[in-house]
Formats: C-alpha cells, structure tokens, sequence
C-alpha cells in the first residue's frame, strides 16, 4: 500500500494504464504461491526474497537498483539474474535510496544501484551517458552541496568529469537570455543530458556484484540508507560506507568512504551490534544486550541524544532507562530495565522497539526542527526531556525478533561416552573399592 507512482506497489498497471496509489494493504498477485522471508521498500522501489532464496526486485530502476542489467522500471516483482546472483541463495534484502544491498547464505553482500558516494562499498563503473558533468554544468557542483545526488562525482567516474571541473564558468554576458531565442548554457545542458539518457546500460551499477572487499568476513546483514550503507558481520561488528557528511558512519569524522570500514568506536567498546538502521545521514545500532547507540544527524532530537544540533560523528548510548517513582534503581528495577530489540531511522525521526513491545519515537514532529518527538505525550515531563526517546501511549508491537541475551561463558560439563565410562566415574567418586 502507498504510492504506486513508480510502480513500486507491484500491482501492474490498474484499467487505463494507470498506477493509483492504495490506501490499505492489497495482495501482490504475481507473487502468490511465493513464500516470502524479508521484505524492503526503498524510496521509489521494493524489494523481497523467497524461502529459496531468490530474490525480487520491482519499482523504479533509472538508477540501475533493480539488479536487472538495465534502467527500465518493474511494474510487477521480478527475479534477479544478474551477475552470478541468480546461483546464490539470497537470506536478506535491504532497498536504500537509489541502490540495493543482499546478503547471501555463504556471508556475501551484493550490491547494485548508484554508487553515488561509495553506497555500493566497491568500485563501479560510470553509466554509458556522462551524466556527471552535465549535472555539474547545470550548477549542482558549483555550490560544493552534496545534500542530493546531483553535482557529486567520483574520480574517475566520467571521461571528462576533470575537465569539467577545471573549467571555470562562462562570463556573465557570454550567456544569451532565452528571450532571445537562444538556449542559455545551463539549459542546454540539461537537454543534452536528457537527450543522452538510455534504458540500456552496461555499467555494473545495474548488475548484482558482490562487494570483494569484505571477502573473507561472514556477513549476516544489511541495510541501505540515504546516501550511506551499513553492514553487519556474524560476530557482531559493524561497517558502513557512502557520504559521511553528517557523521552518519560513526568513523569520527565527516569524511566519506568508498568501501566498508569497520566502526571501531563500537568494537573498542566491545559493544557486539545485533540489529541496525541506516537513516537520512544518521544511523542507529542495537548492542546483544538491548542497548541503542545513535551517531550522525542530531538536529530535533532524531536520533534521541537531546536538542543538541550539532553532528555526533561517533557511537553515542542512548539513554533508554525505564521510568521509575523511588530514588535509585534497585535489583529488580535494574533486571527489568529497558532492552531494545529493533530500531529504524526515517527522515527526521527515529523509532526504538523494545522487548516489551513498547515503542519510543525520537524526533520528527516540529517543521521547525526543534520538536519534542511526540506532541501532547505526557511521558515528556520536563524541558530536560526534550529530544530524548518518548514513549508512545496505547501501541505495542508483538515481534519475533531474538531477544537480546548477556554474554555468558559456557561452563564445562562431564560428557558421558557410555555406560561404563558411567559406572567408572560413579565408582571413582564414591570411594568404593574391590
């Protein structure tokens, strides 16, 4: 349900060739008969894989995160057969922005779409139209801004993206008004960026690859954001890559990186991340044992650190503790705290799952930026509380997800090889003798 602009919905074309938009939930047809076992929805395109482990793919593809070998959209879902993706069984989904990542039963992670940024944690090669430095002349790369796609080129992306960048813009009176009949220089441009713009495309931006730089690391998971990646490995350490702009991959700093980096705020911490969100330039990460650490965009109280507007650049706790009458925290009041279970960032806002089925919101509700997370919630008893988790009132959610345990060393038990290795020990302990 939602927007069907894009095809997104995976309903096909309704009578009129239209894609309406639906209100409520309405079953996917093509896809009866499949048993499904994750599902995505990314920003203009979906994303689900089977119980054989294929995965399908349906929506808006002019960014190649289809997987299909082209740019062409999917009104209905479709397998992907790309690069090698077809033999792997697929155990989990993640659709971003413009791209998508996939992990594999063997510990792979596949990714495929606009490798804008280093979202895709490999090296890509540039689409057939030199997209690049016709947007840079539109004036995108001008401004240095890298809030959107546009005006962002990699070195070595495009066969002219150096000349373009050297070249200084033209002077004001070499430019002709278009009420003179003639096309201004950015304009055209943009045209001839149009002009150029193909469904086919041979750039493995549009096939399935895997990311070989975390050959050799077992990965267990995923997920696709904005304009930054994360990944997850099986024995709890987390990477990411794409812009780091806003802080938003936890590495200390704003730069970006091109391929996955480990956060070693979190490993140095010892902290192992069971679940994690990759939001709007901020990400959220949930510990095994049900804490949630929060870095990147602050502003609004999003990512549940308080009303602090400046960017937090490395794995931040966030303060999740249960609300209680008396002075201290007791035995059991410790043992009942809260533990997260599940976490997704959005846009400007954030929303925390604990084990309980509570839910808490951070940020997302003021225009202005500057909300509390929940209007007219009572749970925000004074201006200290501002920015911080609040709980939302008459919502509980039932999950499955494993609940987050202590890390416990397994004792060494007595193995029994038979009855009289039994009989022995049993005689031996004792003190029975012949």
């Amino acid at each position: 349900f939602g927007n069907g602009q894009y095809g997104q919905l995976g309903m096909g074309y309704s009578a009129g060739n239209q894609l309406p938009d639906f209100l409520r939930p309405r079953y996917i047809d093509s896809l009866q008969g499949t048993r499904c076992i994750c599902v995505s929805a990314g920003e203009l395109h979906s994303a689900v894989v089977s119980a054989d482990g294929d995965l399908y793919t349906w929506g808006d593809g002019f960014c190649g995160q289809l997987g299909h070998g082209d740019k062409r959209p999917q009104l209905s879902p479709k397998i992907v057969e790309t690069g090698g993706l077809e033999d792997e069984v697929v155990t989990m989904v993640s659709a971003g922005c413009r791209h998508t990542l996939a992990v594999t039963e063997d510990g792979e992670i596949w990714s495929f779409g606009l490798g804008h940024f280093g979202v895709l944690g490999r090296a890509f090669t540039p689409f057939e139209y030199d997209a690049d430095a016709a947007v840079m002349q539109v004036g995108g790369a001008a401004t240095g801004d890298d809030e959107g796609f546009a005006g962002v080129v990699l070195p070595g992306n495009a066969p002219n993206a150096a000349a373009a960048i050297a070249a200084p813009p033209p002077p004001p009176q070499q430019q002709q008004p278009l009420v003179e009949g003639h096309l201004d220089q950015e304009l055209a441009a943009h045209l001839d960026l149009i002009a150029n713009l193909s469904l086919d495309d041979s750039s493995d931006q549009c096939i399935a690859t895997v990311v070989d730089s975390l050959q050799g690391i077992r990965m267990v998971g995923v997920c696709a954001g904005h304009r930054h990646s994360l990944m997850l490995d099986a024995d709890g350490g987390l990477y990411s890559c794409g812009s780091g702009k806003t802080g938003a991959l936890g590495h200390g700093d704003t730069q970006s990186s091109m391929y996955p980096m480990k956060v070693m705020a979190l490993e140095d911490a010892g902290v192992k991340v069971m679940q994690m969100s990759a939001g709007v330039d901020m990400s959220m990460a949930v510990s095994t044992s049900g804490d949630v650490y929060s870095w990147g965009k602050s502003d609004g109280g999003r990512i549940g650190l308080g009303m602090m507007s400046e960017t937090v650049t490395t794995p931040t706790k966030v303060q999740l503790q249960q609300q209680t009458t008396g002075k201290g925290t007791s035995a059991k009041e410790q043992e009942d705290r809260f533990r997260a279970i599940d976490v997704e960032c959005g846009y400007v806002h954030s929303l925390i799952v604990g084990l309980d089925g509570t839910v808490r919101m951070c940020g997302g509700v003021g225009i202005d930026g500057h909300a509390d997370g929940v209007n007219n919630n009572k749970e925000i008893a004074s201006a200290a509380d501002m920015g911080k988790p609040a709980m939302l009132r008459d919502f509980n959610v039932w999950h499955r997800i494993p609940e987050p345990k202590e890390e416990v060393k397994k004792q060494e038990r007595w193995k029994k090889y038979g009855k009289y290795e039994v009989k022995g020990r049993a005689k031996m302990l004792s003190g029975a003798d012949d």
